[in-house]
């Protein structure tokens, strides 16, 4: 019986679909794949047939939640992945996260370590994933997973170590969980800090199973160029910390975002 289950959310044309399904079909445990879209055309319907899935399609601009929203929505497993259509999972990702979620009985999210991704090739050290690598250091030296809710909550508290697109969501723990629709950049950090509240774990797969690709069209690059993701990230800080505290974090947390210079 399948478990698992990767949403692959298309936006538009993208020329690296057909990269991102190669790895998904490429699992050395199979999930059922398929996607999911606001922006339907021929060319996604095009792809969903070369790779026999299917295409699910939501009203469109609605914004990043509502797509996200509706993806997790579609998936009938236990776990699901909201996989992003232009990176690339490493054939172990689903048995890895898998396998370490089944550990417990709680587990909430399973996530794992990340490259990045950009047209003339990998990057493995940069700002950004030395700065998440030195988080998770600090709150998991050890035991590879958090279940207390206190924890949970200061290991979001300086910025989030987690990489969105290699989440693994265990539906039976989030139930109705939403992502909130007041951001448009930071909303999986939102969501991380907002699931530290919840009874459940959080689980690191401490192996780097996901190539995120950084490009200028990606939406996090967009939100940096037009400070949303500064100015969201800033209102988060204020939640946990003091205003003239979180200022100051949020300006230090400014400077890992050159990773996303092209």
């Amino acid at each position: 019986m399948t478990v698992h289950s990767f949403a692959v959310m298309a936006y538009k044309d993208s020329p690296y679909l057909t990269g991102c399904l190669d790895s998904l079909k490429n699992q050395t445990v199979k999930s059922e794949i398929f996607i999911t879209t606001s922006t339907p055309s021929s060319y996604i319907d095009e792809m969903a047939k070369k790779y026999g899935i299917k295409v699910f399609a939501t009203e469109p601009g609605l914004g990043i939640a509502h797509d996200w929203n509706y993806s997790l929505g579609v998936a009938k497993t236990k776990y699901v992945t909201l996989a992003h259509q232009d990176d690339l999972y490493d054939p172990k990702y689903t048995e890895l996260c898998v396998n370490a979620s089944e550990k417990f009985n709680n587990t909430l999210i399973c996530y794992t370590g990340y490259s990045e991704l950009l047209d003339n090739g990998e990057r493995k050290n940069t700002l950004m994933l030395t700065a998440k690598r030195v988080l998770h250091f600090m709150f998991m030296p050890f035991k590879k997973n958090i279940r207390s809710k206190k924890w949970k909550k200061i290991s979001q508290s300086f910025g989030t170590p987690i990489p969105c697109p290699s989440v693994m969501f265990n539906k039976e723990m989030l139930k109705d969980f939403k992502f909130s629709e007041k951001y448009k950049v930071s909303l999986d950090w939102d969501a991380w800090l907002r699931m530290s509240a919840m009874d459940g774990r959080f689980v690191y797969v401490p192996k780097s199973l996901l190539k995120h690709r950084i490009h200028t069209a990606s939406a996090t690059t967009e939100g940096i160029k037009g400070n949303i993701r500064q100015q969201e990230d800033f209102e988060i800080y204020c939640r946990i910390w003091p205003r003239f505290f979180a200022k100051f974090l949020s300006k230090l947390y400014a400077g890992s975002y050159k990773s996303n210079e092209i």
